[in-house]
């Protein structure tokens, strides 16, 4: 999903690995959700419970992945080249595929209506569900240059990371407003993302013994256990499903996140050989897959296909064929010269 891939002499093969699977999570979370507030307390709205449980850390990740990269400060990254390399790049895909959606989406339900599950809407003008994390993206790269200066000073790292868990802590607690205390939490989409970011860059060269790795482990295991549980005794007592737990600033999420990339962190030495050959196969196609799934889902992410049998096997199944599909139309479009741009 990140489009920024270093090249092949910086690549560094567990960022690789973690890109891939966190790309694949995305996907799966998309497929798997579409129960969650449509069959309250049913069998497929626990299935997406606990799916969307599973994997909440995969936008995390993809921001950890790149606060990793760009707060290396053996990379220099100019203000100008920030700016005109990477914000106004994004800007343009960001455009680009609205439009397209917009579009695609509007002449569909025109043409066909109901017969493919799409009634017009004025909502298809709207930019698509997954295009949210790029203006979050670009809004996380404006403050790179104030990023770099905490990252360079190890005790200012620390501070920030423990005062963005102290306010995510807060924020996530704090669901009973109390005038008095609630404000001191209030944290927008970028602020609260760009703890990601400093936590990617901070994981990626800390050194974390056994002891510490099998603590960090047990924590991203109770992460994801009090997240599904969260998740359904709160839904449960308002009655209709409640999301608080599935928030990707969620403390539970950000110690998911924390584990699955210490994790493949520390096996990818082990696997590396094993994953090379499709790592290097997919991994100039994620941003590309990223960006075209979502037309996939609407084709395949049908009740039909869904309900062919038990959920449990239909909604993996659904989410390796969207990503198979994304994957071939991302590879197409890269060979267009005027199009390959906004997949890369």
């Amino acid at each position: 999903m990140t489009p920024d891939i270093p090249k092949e002499s910086q690549r560094v093969v567990y960022l690789d690995i973690l890109r891939i699977i966190a790309t694949f999570a995305v996907i799966f979370l998309h497929v798997s959700c579409r129960e969650y507030y449509s069959a309250f307390i049913s069998y497929d709205w626990y299935l997406a419970v606990f799916n969307g449980s599973l994997v909440r850390w995969a936008v995390p990740i993809f921001v950890m992945i790149s606060g990793a990269l760009f707060l290396n400060p053996a990379k220099d990254i100019p203000f100008k080249d920030l700016l005109t390399k990477k914000i106004f790049r994004l800007l343009k895909v960001y455009l680009f595929w609205w439009i397209f959606y917009s579009v695609v989406m509007s002449s569909c339900s025109l043409l066909f209506g109901d017969t493919i599950g799409l009634p017009f809407s004025y909502d298809f003008l709207m930019p698509r569900f997954h295009l949210w994390f790029l203006p979050m993206l670009m809004g996380i790269y404006l403050l790179i240059p104030f990023l770099r200066k905490i990252a360079a000073d190890e005790n200012l790292l620390r501070f920030a990371l423990i005062l963005w868990l102290v306010y995510l802590t807060g924020s996530f607690f704090m669901v009973i407003e109390i005038p008095q205390i609630s404000p001191l939490f209030a944290m927008n989409i970028v602020v609260g993302h760009t703890g990601y970011f400093l936590l990617g860059y901070y994981l990626s060269k800390v050194s974390i013994t056994a002891k510490q790795q099998k603590i960090i482990y047990l924590l991203g295991i109770l992460g994801f256990i009090l997240t599904v549980a969260g998740n359904i005794i709160l839904s449960i007592h308002d009655g209709e499903s409640n999301d608080l737990f599935l928030n990707t600033l969620s403390i539970f999420v950000v110690l998911m996140a924390a584990a699955l990339f210490v994790f493949i962190k520390e096996i990818s030495p082990k696997i590396e050989n094993k994953t090379a050959k499709l790592v290097n196969y997919v991994r100039q196609d994620l941003f590309g897959i990223y960006l075209t799934h979502a037309l996939w889902l609407t084709v395949l992410n049908r009740a039909v296909l869904r309900n062919f049998c038990n959920q449990a096997i239909t909604i993996p199944l659904i989410a390796i064929a969207v990503f198979v599909l994304s994957l071939y139309t991302t590879k197409l479009i890269r060979k267009i010269p005027f199009l390959k741009k906004f997949v890369e």
